[in-house]
């Protein structure tokens, strides 16, 4: 008897650690959305397929996109769960659905976009100032 039950016990908690890792993932995709994160993803993955000169209606590109993304998502969960809990997840869902929330979701894709060019512009500043320095 006790020959049948230790599979089936391992085989519970595998599927009960999956079903939550599952779940949690399922809030993080949620939270992510909510927060403007989600679409910062996407628009960060067209900026490099456009930089490499890609058509991004192309069907293959939009599954890469999906399959991307997804997996990027499964590799984030143990970094989110390393600082939020699933409830802290669910909580912060509320938030940006505020009227605050909801705008800070809309306006932080464009901001991150915009961010990316004044950091390169910035970068370029630091590159210009340090050589001045290293010619002196």
């Amino acid at each position: 008897m006790k020959k049948y039950l230790i599979p089936v016990f391992i085989s519970f908690c595998f599927n009960l650690n999956f079903s939550q890792n599952d779940t949690y993932q399922s809030t993080l995709i949620d939270f992510m959305k909510a927060q403007g994160g989600y679409e910062t993803l996407y628009t960060s993955f067209d900026q490099m397929v456009q930089m490499m000169g890609v058509n991004s209606n192309d069907e293959k590109y939009k599954d890469l996109r999906e399959e991307m993304i997804k997996n990027l998502v499964i590799k984030m969960v143990p970094l989110y769960k390393k600082y939020y809990t699933e409830e802290e997840l669910k909580e912060g869902i509320k938030i940006f659905q505020t009227p605050i929330g909801r705008k800070i979701a809309e306006s932080n894709p464009l901001i991150v976009s915009e961010s990316m060019q004044l950091s390169m512009q910035w970068g370029m500043e630091i590159s210009g100032k340090l050589q001045e320095i290293l010619n002196e």
